[in-house]
């Protein structure tokens, strides 16, 4: 299944001792805040690298937290122009390769750097947590997080976070045995008082391209649909409802019945669409791109895909417990 950017959920914590959650729960709290601080109100630029197995991407990212608004851009540093151009919860994709320009409404699930959970309240009873010092990180001092998963249903996270600001600055993600299928690591960066309006400006306007807009997400959207037909018999242990609802995509023609179900960290999306005619492009069986497993099968003339950064055991589970009410 192919996904240039898989979504990451992560925890990160700065202390100077090995710490094993619970033990020091209060002071895990603080940092997780400071952590979340960090993220959505420094200045900053730099450059970072995002590889799956043998392949990296370099990008370069301009993130700004002036005016109680975020504004960030992303910049591919593989020769394509690709741009990503995010004021607030809008996000602007200018794709030149394609000479396409696709505008989401909503904020994003996939993040550089990569987003976290405020709690871990969630988390203890399915993963086990320490930390120590690590390694310097583009010349930076960092503390070393350890995310490790109680059973083979979910992911572990290796992270390095900046010692002095809380920047989470380079991740590894662990398959279910232990083995890394994803990095994140920023090579330069630099934290700015201020950030040049003139960075945030895409250097491609887009105007001759093609345009697609997504539906925007409302508050009530993101509530549980009790109307709907559809639900999950069977999810891995603490993997709970995390939103469902039906809309419109810009590839197809039909609407798209949507679930997510997470456990704090990582989410599963499952997708159920009415399959009037055959598609060629219609997912039956697994796949995989890099840490995403995907699983599509058919019920009652809809076609089902399960897709999600977790082990093909979870999605393969969530995909054949999908019914029809």
């Amino acid at each position: 299944m192919k996904n240039k950017f898989s979504p990451f959920l992560l925890i990160a914590l700065f202390v100077p001792a090995l710490v094993v959650a619970g033990e020091h729960y209060e002071q895990m709290q603080v940092l997780l805040k400071k952590m979340h601080k960090a993220a959505h109100t420094m200045n900053y630029e730099g450059t970072f690298v995002y590889g799956q197995k043998d392949q990296l991407s370099s990008m370069r990212i301009i993130h700004s937290a002036s005016d109680n608004e975020e504004k960030e851009r992303l910049v591919s540093m593989d020769g394509s122009g690709r741009e990503v151009i995010r004021k607030g919860n809008s996000v602007t994709c200018i794709l030149p390769d394609t000479r396409t320009v696709v505008v989401e409404k909503s904020r994003p699930a996939t993040q550089f750097p990569p987003a976290f959970p405020m709690s871990v309240d969630r988390l203890t009873s399915h993963y086990a947590f320490k930390i120590t010092d690590g390694n310097n990180v583009a010349g930076r001092s960092t503390k070393k997080i350890m995310i490790m998963p109680k059973d083979k249903l979910r992911y572990g996270h290796h992270l390095w976070v900046d010692s002095e600001t809380g920047l989470l600055l380079k991740t590894h993600l662990l398959n279910e045995n232990s083995r890394k299928l994803e990095q994140f690591m920023f090579t330069q960066i630099s934290f700015l008082d201020k950030i040049p309006d003139s960075w945030l400006m895409p250097a491609i306007s887009g105007k001759d391209f093609n345009w697609y807009e997504a539906e925007k997400v409302s508050p009530d959207n993101k509530k549980t649909t009790k109307s709907s037909s559809w639900y999950v018999s069977s999810l891995p242990k603490g993997f709970v409802p995390d939103m469902q609802r039906k809309h419109m995509m810009p590839t197809h023609s039909m609407p798209v019945e949507h679930m997510v179900f997470s456990d704090g960290l990582s989410s599963i999306s499952v997708f159920i669409e009415e399959s009037k005619n055959e598609k060629k492009d219609d997912l039956m069986g697994s796949s995989h791109m890099g840490a995403v497993h995907a699983h599509g099968r058919k019920i009652n003339g809809y076609h089902v895909t399960v897709v999600g950064e977790a082990p093909l055991a979870a999605i393969k589970m969530i995909s054949m417990s999908v019914k029809q009410k």
